[in-house]
């Protein structure tokens, strides 16, 4: 017989196979989009912190959150970000992020860092991180854990104080 086509053996064969690779790859594939997803955050907090020194006119006095997201984003954030300013506890504003007396230095803890604002995202990273931020003058951190976490997202209620 001349007849020509494939059998049932082989046509579930090459289904079973390109099966195995999906399901090999696309796991393997997820993995590489989510740490772009990573990424792209961080280098959008290296933009948003770019962004506050520029709209710090004296190097010294950073914006208010309300005043950074109108000046720079006319009024919206430009994604789940918040941009926290560091305030001293001691003038009544209640978000001392850093934890330094800014008003009384000699009553700071010295293994402290000086911060003036910290800005952080609220993407959902899954398994790579809790959450990723970054400082006025550092580098972007990953948030793994409790253990790691700095607490600066108790003051997200300040932002717009």
């Amino acid at each position: 017989m001349n007849d020509r086509g494939f059998t049932l053996v082989e046509v579930v064969g090459a289904i079973f196979i390109i099966g195995l690779l999906g399901a090999v790859t696309i796991p393997a594939m997820a993995d590489h989009i989510e740490e772009a997803k990573m990424a792209r955050c961080m280098a959008n907090l290296r933009t948003l912190q770019a962004d506050v020194w520029n709209w710090t006119p004296d190097g010294l006095v950073h914006p208010d959150a309300m005043t950074f997201w109108d000046a720079a984003y006319g009024g919206t954030k430009p994604g789940p970000f918040v941009y926290l300013v560091d305030g001293d506890a001691n003038k009544g504003h209640g978000n001392d992020i850093d934890g330094i007396d800014e008003e009384n230095p000699g009553n700071s803890q010295p293994d402290k860092e000086d911060i003036h604002f910290v800005i952080y995202c609220k993407h959902e990273h899954r398994w790579l991180a809790d959450f990723v931020y970054i400082t006025d003058g550092g580098e972007p951190h990953i948030v793994t854990g409790p253990e790691n976490d700095p607490g600066y997202r108790k003051f997200e209620k300040w932002e717009f104080k």
